[in-house]
């Protein structure tokens, strides 16, 4: 499994939400999610997952032909960030709230050269102490990591809820609310040398 991420700047994000998915709809598409950003109202990022490159590449010629390019220009994207990543941690393996998030969450940014590793294995231990009571929540935890793109130290972790009022709380948590996972946060953390969310 490999996915891709591309960050898009539209004028009309919601009339270009519209199109894709309308295509996505036509094309029988279930391995894309769209997000718009409300921080950033001209900025939508796309997650597709895909079997393979070979699957990437099919898919990719698919829409062309059905008209994606001609979507974009009319819609005036500009292509700010893209790159392919591979799940290193989740908490839904089996993808059992596919679906059902109207909010994601994704926190991310720049490892130090070096230390990818142990960003993944604290991350990974993060999911492994909290991802299960997520999951009976109704929230899907993963973590991202850059395989090509602009910066291949690049990791993500993705967090799927299922209303704003659960976004608004996982962002606005104060840092020492989980203490379970405090010590593994700080380390992660430490690790980065850039942090965004969106």
């Amino acid at each position: 499994m490999i996915g891709l991420y591309r960050q898009l700047d539209t004028p009309q994000p919601r009339d270009l939400i519209e199109a894709v998915n309308s295509l996505n709809d036509k094309l029988g598409k279930n391995n894309v999610q769209i997000l718009h950003n409300l921080a950033k109202p001209r900025e939508i990022v796309v997650l597709a997952g895909y079997k393979s490159l070979a699957d990437y590449e099919s898919q990719s010629e698919e829409y062309v032909s059905a008209g994606l390019p001609e979507i974009a220009r009319d819609h005036g994207v500009n292509l700010v960030d893209q790159g392919f990543m591979v799940i290193e941690a989740v908490n839904d393996p089996n993808n059992t709230l596919r679906g059902t998030h109207d909010y994601v969450v994704l926190t991310g940014g720049l490892v130090k050269i070096g230390a990818m590793p142990n960003v993944i294995a604290v991350a990974s231990r993060v999911i492994e102490k909290i991802g299960p009571e997520q999951l009976s929540q109704g929230i899907s935890s993963m973590v991202m990591r850059a395989v090509s793109g602009n910066n291949v130290n690049k990791m993500a972790y993705r967090l799927g809820l299922p209303s704003i009022e659960a976004a608004e709380e996982f962002i606005t948590r104060s840092p020492g609310s989980r203490p379970e996972v405090a010590d593994d946060l700080k380390e992660w953390l430490s690790n980065m040398t850039a942090v965004s969310r969106g």
